[in-house]
């Protein structure tokens, strides 16, 4: 089965939408109680949140298509951009203090997989695999053959977390914080080097 991407536009917005609603649910529905995940939704998928990063490219967005049916998505954080966004305002507005400190130390270009998300009702085709995938080589081209690092977040129950370790994805760092209204956040800061091996 073989899926075909599209760079998201403003008009785009509702399709990714629905993907990240119900992936988010589905996913988290067994982890974070029914405020959290509400809070968690309008602060990460809401609309202005998502023209906002869209149209200032905060994030780069790519629709999955299986035929025309929109299925999935990935959202990737370049260099580039962590540098720009630290230059115009002193700190990195999608970057977690240990996303940072990777970025800081790590000898090589950082890029940030922030989102990799598939409808509920495709899991078990593969379908995964190819998203990542896309991610992976995406960020294999921008690096140019030079070395680079693509690292993400995953919540520490998160079941995909096995996912992750099976494509070759290490575990790099723990992350716990605090939200609004009190709420948690305890992730594994998950990386895999690209152009590394001989």
């Amino acid at each position: 089965m073989e899926l075909t991407y599209h760079r998201c536009q403003i008009q785009d917005i509702p399709a990714l939408r629905r993907v990240a609603y119900e992936a988010f649910k589905t996913t988290f529905s067994s982890i974070l109680n029914p405020e959290q995940m509400d809070y968690m939704l309008e602060k990460m998928y809401g609309e202005k949140v998502l023209t906002h990063d869209i149209s200032n490219e905060d994030q780069l967005f790519f629709l999955a298509y299986q035929k025309e049916q929109v299925v999935g998505y990935i959202s990737i954080t370049t260099p580039e951009h962590f540098i720009k966004e630290r230059a115009d305002h002193g700190q990195a507005r999608n970057g977690s203090p240990a996303n940072l400190k990777l970025i800081k130390e790590y000898p090589h270009p950082v890029y940030i997989l922030h989102k990799i998300y598939l409808s509920p009702e495709m899991k078990g085709r593969g379908l995964g695999r190819l998203l990542w995938q896309k991610a992976f080589d995406l960020i294999t081209q921008w690096a140019d053959k030079k070395p680079a690092l693509m690292i993400l977040q995953v919540n520490r129950k998160n079941p995909a977390v096995n996912f992750y370790k099976h494509l070759g994805m290490r575990c790099m760092a723990e992350q716990d914080f605090v939200l609004d209204h009190g709420f948690e956040m305890n992730d594994y800061v998950m990386g895999i080097d690209i152009n590394t091996k001989a």
